[in-house]
């Protein structure tokens, strides 16, 4: 009998905060390498929405791993694409050990996700079938052992952008990231309720800043670290989720700006 494995995705990622010259030049300085996402170069201008329902235990102990850096630490989220209402949703876990992050993902249908989550004993749907199976059942055995259930949903435009000259490097940049508190198992949030968390006076700068990843699996190409360099872009910690608990638990932050070191 063969024993099917969930669809486990490895790569190295590091983050920026940037402000919107340093991405103007950025988009030129990648030109040569790198094109949009098809899907996003179908959206208004070249960005689509993302939408991350946060899960985490009653006491938190996901958030405050990360806040501590444990060298081996879990983020846990339901994902959905804001544009695309009647498309899957997918149960991600984000696993981070030093530097190294290894995601499982799993698509479910979005009309029985919710209840999938709420109900403890809801079956996975037959059509949740391999590699999506194998992923959607270590999710449920994670939220269900850990006892998770969601604490915010946030909310962000992503610009992103992959190598044509690399097996994998992808290129993104968020911003109107906001997020509200919830405890329901659905993106739906009044609108009312968001709250920005990339805005100048979040982040004691003159303007909002860009969240820019950079994702690779390995080797950092030449051409992106020539880019770096030229850009004089350091690493900078930008937790979506911490900063949404933060924002809303009155979580404290003994790390904040402190760079995160490594490459540049």
């Amino acid at each position: 009998m063969s024993v099917v494995t969930a669809n486990v995705i490895e790569r190295r990622e590091y983050k920026y905060l940037i402000d919107n010259a340093t991405a103007v030049r950025l988009r030129a300085a990648i030109r040569p390498f790198c094109d949009i996402d098809p899907y996003a170069a179908r959206s208004p201008g070249g960005r689509y929405t993302i939408e991350s329902l946060y899960l985490d235990s009653p006491t938190m102990g996901l958030y405050w791993a990360n806040e501590h850096e444990q060298v081996d630490r879990i983020k846990v989220r339901v994902r959905g694409y804001a544009e695309a209402p009647n498309s899957p949703v997918f149960f991600e876990v984000k696993r981070r050990i030093n530097d190294v992050i290894t995601k499982t993902r799993g698509r479910v249908p979005r009309d029985c996700w919710a209840q999938l989550l709420a109900d403890r004993a809801a079956p996975i749907p037959r059509e949740v079938a391999g590699k999506d199976r194998a992923a959607v059942e270590r999710f449920l055995a994670l939220t269900r052992t850990m006892h998770l259930r969601p604490y915010t949903v946030v909310r962000y435009d992503r610009e992103p952008y992959f190598s044509r000259v690399d097996d994998y490097v992808r290129v993104t940049m968020d911003t109107r990231i906001r997020a509200q508190v919830t405890d329901r198992w659905s993106f739906t949030a009044p609108d009312r309720n968001w709250r920005a968390l990339d805005d100048g006076a979040t982040q004691r700068a003159l303007e909002s800043l860009i969240v820019l990843e950079l994702k690779f699996t390995t080797q950092v190409p030449l051409w992106l670290h020539h880019i770096v360099e030229q850009l004089d872009l350091t690493r900078r910690s930008f937790s979506k989720y911490g900063t949404s608990i933060k924002a809303f638990y009155g979580a404290t932050d003994a790390r904040t700006y402190r760079f995160a070191g490594g490459w540049r």
